[in-house]
């Protein structure tokens, strides 16, 4: 430290007026000396020299900093999910120092609004930060992805009813603020807003509602409304947060005493899949977008929110520019607004700046998602909560009906067995492995309830199985019994023995519990991985699964590195797992680091590979590495990724491919022999996503990320499915369907000139008239070869084909 400074928790105390301690609050400097309310910053800089940490012991919003926006954030979370997305987003600026989170507030009358966003402010280790919410009632009040955000993530309360009303701790926190320092984000309705421009003066503040607002509030950001050159036609062409509260947006807008700034931009710009990508699964946000209708795991959502809170922290530039020199008119009765020029009023709105790139604007948000760090003190996460909305788990069962229905989160649906006994089965995807702490198991039909079981880990695929916990007397309270693990030990799959129903088995609903504590107090003092030493073949891959000790310590999410990446690739999937595919032969060490400890493995790459003259793509740059090992004539394909579609450009044209150069006239043949797993969709109401695949296709280009193609595919429902672009670029992807097949099934794609043939067989050779021709765009010079893709961003599927035949 020099010239005077001081560094908090990451925002940085300038000068006379950086550290503003308020009474009561204490900070504590390394070496035990403490520090309290009422110690000019100068006087704590002397005596903070040389010290190597400072802790603020209390909530972090409280410690103010020069040039750092102090904000309120005033959301209708469960209306849609990017507000969760917004919400993160603050998160990942508090991490860094460039905002003071004041409060949020929730502006809806939803029973589970202020639990569900006290759940994740706990979640990120700032359970402290103050919420309330709209005590109005009736008002979008509806069920919504917060009710499992409440019932999973821990809070406060039990209710919003129990919360503080919003307008009074809004008048409490702007009271305590500098004068024209804080900013509020409204992503939402403004009931809460108009309801605070309306509030008398009280004993506590001294101020009406419209006085305090001009003096403490330094701008206004909504999301809402309709602007240039994107402004509202007609009556009906309104949007929805001035739309569903019209009267109170007029309100707003004709009175708020002081500069606001709209914003409208957000219905092109997706983001929130980096965060499942890379922050531990147990985050909200995977939560909340998995259960959002047409989202779901691991999706993305339009960004209005985000980029609201974006310009917030980080101003309009250079994603926007301000267009100031107008007021903002609304209509009371339907919301729809109007921009008068030259009646300047304080308001100006965003318009996203031309010539910058989508993608640009979606990093810079998902940047500040992902800054943020998961630090929840105490939460019982299921790791197969994403079994059957993200394709994570495989289940399975000794017999019986529904297996699945005893892992989709829905204790209505039941596992059925006539027997008395039996098991049920869980095995994660991608080489993940848990430390299971306890087993939930709900069963409502008293006759049909197990009176034992005993759950078992396995870490080579149920080869071997370790008991971990049993009990032969089961009690049930409210339909619900709890098994508790004495020694939690990370496995790759679990396995739960069930007996004794006296009509036999129904269970409503198993969860398989890892129980993650964060104590501040505890540091690592250890991290292990569950492989010291491993072989892998070039362009083949393994998981690496590390654990942290103590499991209460404070870090927990692991950083994973390779020491030669011509060697090896390495990718974090989540807190604790990493993949590493081999790229060419020769050694590497692998090192995983966590709170300054670190454990290494020697990942030794030899043998595999392609066969001479094929390469092998990840188009689309899968989040999970894909392999592939070809030999004889036979291929073994995994991958990750969306599909071959022009929709949605952040995954378009997403799989693995394998492939070789076709010069002119020619193409390639093979027998797919087997698919799987089934990765991708539907498998739930509101399920968007495509169906894995796998196939052959001829591709123009590998580099141009929508280049012209033509593709054959089985996908898993059994479908024969033909795909193609015609046009470099544009979203012009076609499909048609051919019918069904079973596997094995031969499959050949070939051109003619300008034409392209497909055909599909039961034997080889016997291929008939084709399946379908196309005159296609191609040059003269294409890729041809075999392609799988998965149906999901993060898990993937494999396929495998045999006599491949390629005809140069």
């Amino acid at each position: 430290m020099g010239g005077g400074e001081l560094r908090i928790c990451g925002m940085v105390a300038v000068g006379r007026s950086g550290v503003n301690l308020r009474r009561g609050w204490r900070v504590a400097l390394a070496g035990g000396r403490r520090y309290g309310s009422g110690m000019s910053a100068r006087a704590l800089t002397g005596k903070a020299i040389g010290v190597l940490a400072v802790l603020v012991l209390g909530w972090v919003g409280e410690v103010r900093a020069e040039g750092v926006p102090a904000v309120i954030l005033d959301t209708d979370m469960g209306g849609d999910c990017d507000d969760v997305g917004a919400l993160f987003m603050l998160h990942g600026a508090l991490e860094r120092g460039e905002v003071r989170l004041l409060a949020v507030m929730g502006c809806t009358s939803s029973a589970t609004i202020a639990p569900a966003i006290d759940g994740i402010n706990g979640w990120f280790g700032r359970g402290g930060i103050p919420v309330g919410t709209l005590k109005d009632g009736g008002f979008k009040d509806g069920a919504s992805y917060t009710d499992e955000l409440a019932r999973r993530y821990p809070h406060r309360f039990a209710a919003s009813r129990d919360y503080p009303d919003a307008v009074g701790l809004y008048r409490e926190m702007l009271a305590r603020e500098p004068d024209g320092s804080v900013v509020i984000t409204a992503v939402g309705p403004l009931r809460n807003l108009a309801n605070l421009l309306r509030s008398g003066a009280d004993a506590k503040v001294p101020l009406d509602g419209k006085a305090l607002v001009a003096r403490k509030v330094k701008r206004l950001e909504v999301m809402g409304g309709k602007y240039p050159p994107t402004e509202s036609k007609n009556e009906k062409d309104v949007e929805y947060n001035f739309e569903v509260d019209a009267a109170s947006a007029a309100l707003v807008c004709a009175e708020w005493p002081g500069r606001v700034l709209f914003n409208g931009e957000g219905g092109s710009v997706n983001s929130g899949r980096r965060v499942t990508f890379e922050m531990p699964e147990h985050n909200p946000l995977t939560m909340a977008y998995a259960f959002y209708p047409g989202v779901g795991y691991a999706g993305d959502r339009l960004s209005w929110d985000p980029i609201s809170v974006l310009v917030s922290v980080r101003g309009a530039g250079p994603w926007f520019r301000e267009v100031r020199g107008g007021r903002n008119v609304t209509d009371p009765v339907t919301g729809r607004n109007r921009w008068v020029a030259g009646e300047e009023g304080g308001h100006s709105y965003l318009v996203m700046e031309g010539g910058r790139a989508k993608r640009e604007l979606e990093a810079a948000l998902e940047e500040m998602m992902v800054a943020g760090v998961g630090r929840p003190e105490r939460l019982d996460f299921d790791t197969a909560a994403y079994g059957i909305r993200g394709a994570t788990c495989r289940f399975s069962a000794s017999a019986g009906e529904g297996v699945r229905n005893a892992f989709d989160g829905d204790d209505r649906s039941e596992w059925r067995l006539g027997e008395n006994a039996g098991w049920l089965r869980c095995e994660y995807g991608e080489g993940r492995r848990y430390a299971v702490s306890e087993v939930v198991v709900v069963a409502a039909d008293e006759k049909r309830r197990p009176r034992g079981m005993a759950l078992s880990g396995s870490n080579d695929g149920g080869e071997t199985w370790t008991v971990l916990a049993e009990d032969g007397k089961l009690e049930f309270e409210s339909g619900r019994c709890v098994l508790a693990v004495a020694q939690p030990g990370m496995h790759g799959v679990y396995r739960l023995a069930v007996r004794g129903g006296v009509e036999g088995l129904a269970i409503g609903a198993v969860e398989l519990v890892e129980t993650v504590r964060c104590d501040r107090a505890v540091a690592v003092t250890a991290v292990e991985v569950d492989r010291e030493r491993v072989s892998v073949p070039v362009l083949g891959r393994v998981t690496l699964n590390a654990a942290v000790k103590p499991r209460s310590s404070w870090d927990r999410l692991v950083t994973w590195s390779g020491s030669d990446p011509e060697v090896v690739e390495v990718r974090a999937i989540g807190e604790h797992a990493a993949v590493v595919r081999g790229k060419r032969e020769g050694t590497a060490v692998v090192t995983a680091m966590v709170g300054g400890k670190r454990v290494e493995t020697l990942v030794t790459v030899a043998g595999g590979g392609l066969m001479e003259g094929w390469r092998f793509e990840e188009l689309g740059s899968p989040a999970i590495p894909g392999s592939v090992r070809m030999e004889r004539g036979r291929c073994e394909l995994t991958g990750c990724g969306h599909a071959m579609t022009g929709f949605w450009e952040r995954v378009r044209d997403q799989g693995s491919y394998v492939h070789g150069a076709v010069e002119g006239d020619g193409g390639i043949e093979a027998r797919l022999v087997r698919m799987g797993p089934d990765t991708g969709g539907p498998a739930y109401q509101w399920d968007y996503r495509p169906a894995m695949a796998a196939g052959l296709m001829l591709r123009e280009s590998v580099s141009e990320p929508q280049s012209r193609y033509v593709l054959v595919q089985v996908e898993a429902t059994g479908k024969l499915v033909v795909r193609w672009r015609d046009e470099v670029g544009p979203d012009d992807n076609q499909r048609k369907e051919l019918g069904k097949v079973e596997l094995p099934v031969w499959l050949r794609i070939e051109r003619g000139g300008d034409e392209v043939r497909v055909y599909a067989s039961g034997e080889r050779g016997r291929w008939g008239e084709p399946r379908f021709r196309h005159r296609t765009m191609m040059g003269g010079s294409v890729r041809a070869g075999m392609l799988v893709c998965s149906g999901n961003a993060f898990a993937t599927s494999g396929a495998e084909f045999e006599e491949v035949r390629s005809e140069k």
